[in-house]
């Protein structure tokens, strides 16, 4: 090429380079403006902080977790990578907890701001799966078969009137009359004219009348599980004297009113009196 075009294609390619540099100058000291929602999302991105789980063993990330705020209780799960956004948590942060069956839970503080953006990595101890296991109330202190139904009929308040060994040691200077009568409804008693005292139900009007001659107005007794006292055919004579009666000698106290209510195995027309002695 002639000399004099290589000067001409010089000229022109210094005139471009000089409006390149220019415009860079240009464009760095006045850079395009932002508009209202480009600039909120960069200003929020501090409210995206991650949270990564893993378990404690392979080091595998742990899908499914519940991340939950506490005092919201909003709550989201990790994904397949075993990490998710802490968008949900309210700025300035907040304590979250972390659980997932097989898992230790965990519960801890996260903060929310603009200059705590680093994700945060949680490790998560699996725990040994128990079998089930039948829990009761508490164990019975009762060696005999009998007074360990009576302490669960009265543990499941089987529709009748009960009073524990602790109630009755609170009566051991009284009798056994003043005791029962006052703690269990539908219970009265019955005086002939010698003065003995005799158990009968407020439910049969004859019990009201010391001239009383109708026998299946009083309630039948069992004492250890064996009737002592049947209004319908035992004699007046065997009827137990409860102002002679004292509660040292018992653990538990039952009374029902009637033979629908008492158990199965224990009837008696006017209510049915279950007495059980003590073991110690």
């Amino acid at each position: 090429m002639h000399m004099r075009g290589f000067k001409r294609l010089y000229v022109i390619l210094l005139a471009v380079g000089t409006s390149l540099a220019s415009a860079s100058t240009i464009a760095a000291q006045n850079p395009p403006a932002k508009t209202p929602a480009t600039q909120k999302v960069q200003d929020q991105r501090y409210r995206y902080r991650l949270l990564g789980v893993y378990d404690e063993t392979t080091g595998d990330p742990v899908e499914g977790v519940q991340v939950q705020d506490i005092l919201t209780g909003t709550s989201a799960q990790t994904t397949t990578t075993g990490t998710v956004s802490l968008f949900f948590l309210p700025d300035g942060g907040s304590m979250v907890r972390l659980r997932k069956v097989g898992y230790e839970l965990q519960t801890f503080a996260v903060v929310i701001s603009p200059v705590d953006t680093a994700p945060i990595t949680v490790v998560l101890k699996r725990v040994v799966a128990l079998p089930t296991v039948l829990v009761k109330d508490s164990a019975s202190s009762y060696v005999s078969g009998m007074l360990q139904g009576a302490e669960a009929r009265m543990k499941s308040h089987s529709g009748g009137y009960f009073m524990d060994e602790t109630e009755l040691r609170k009566w051991d200077h009284a009798t056994l009359r003043e005791a029962v009568v006052s703690h269990m409804p539908g219970l009265t008693t019955v005086s002939d004219r010698s003065g003995h005292v005799y158990l009968g139900s407020t439910r049969t009007a004859c019990v009201r009348a010391l001239s009383c001659r109708q026998t299946n107005c009083y309630v039948t007794v069992y004492q250890d599980g064996v009737k002592i006292y049947d209004p319908r055919t035992s004699d007046a004579t065997q009827r137990p004297d409860v102002s002679r009666m004292t509660t040292t000698d018992y653990a538990i106290v039952e009374f029902y009113p009637s033979t629908t209510t008492a158990p199965p195995e224990y009837s008696g027309a006017c209510g049915v009196l279950l007495l059980w002695t003590r073991e110690r």
